[in-house]
């Protein structure tokens, strides 16, 4: 499985400011190298790097895919970190545990800023992300994977919140932009089955809805 595989390259603009700081120090001591016993050029597929007992400690190459990647193994050779540009130009970081499976995604894919926590089972449990439109969402997920919380704010400023079981969504709460509430439960269809609003006048209503999603009584 190559690294690019294993970050998955959900992806984030801020990994590339986060690696430029990082490694700037390192940039600046590289340069007072005496150039004249520099190579001037190497041209190679790829980089390995080991430590003082031969273990593989780094690998910096381009995959059959085209994606250029770096990859920081530690003292057992377990992959914990990689960096990786694929050849759409999509960058990806990732972050591993002591087993190797991903813990953490930060990445820019599709146009979209995404932010991905894990568990240790390697499922995701909790998404942040940002698209080019400015709306912005956060996703929780139980350990199995199943979506079961979401926010998300429009691009218009209304804020919605969706509250689900493993089957999908049953409650949802929203602010209309021009700053009317509503409160939905939905059967386990999806179908709205009771809401309470506030209109424009102020009034709050209660409405029960039939089988198929059509408002049957209200109060008042």
């Amino acid at each position: 499985m190559t690294i690019k595989e294993r970050i998955g390259f959900v992806t984030l603009t801020l990994a590339a400011a986060l690696v430029g700081g990082a490694v700037s120090g390192h940039i600046f001591a590289a340069r007072a190298v005496d150039a004249a016993a520099a190579p001037k050029l190497m041209t190679a597929q790829k980089f390995m790097l080991v430590d003082a007992k031969g273990n593989t400690r780094g690998e910096f190459n381009v995959t059959s895919r085209g994606v250029a990647q770096l990859g920081i193994f530690d003292g057992t050779g377990t992959l914990r970190a990689g960096l990786g540009v694929g050849a759409d130009g999509a960058p990806a970081l990732g972050i591993f545990g002591h087993d190797g499976k991903p813990r953490i995604e930060v990445g820019l894919a599709n146009s979209v800023a995404r932010i991905v926590l894990y568990n240790p089972n390697a499922l995701p449990q909790a998404t942040l992300a940002v698209a080019t439109d400015g709306q912005s969402a956060l996703d929780l997920l139980d350990n199995t994977g199943n979506p079961r919380a979401s926010m998300v704010v429009a691009t218009n400023g209304a804020p919605t919140l969706r509250l689900a079981d493993r089957h999908g969504a049953r409650v949802g709460l929203d602010v209309t932009p021009d700053g009317l509430p509503g409160l939905a439960l939905l059967g386990a269809d999806g179908k709205t089955r009771a809401s309470v609003t506030l209109n424009a006048d102020g009034a709050g209503a209660f409405t029960l809805f039939d089988a198929n999603g059509n408002a049957n009584s209200s109060v008042p």
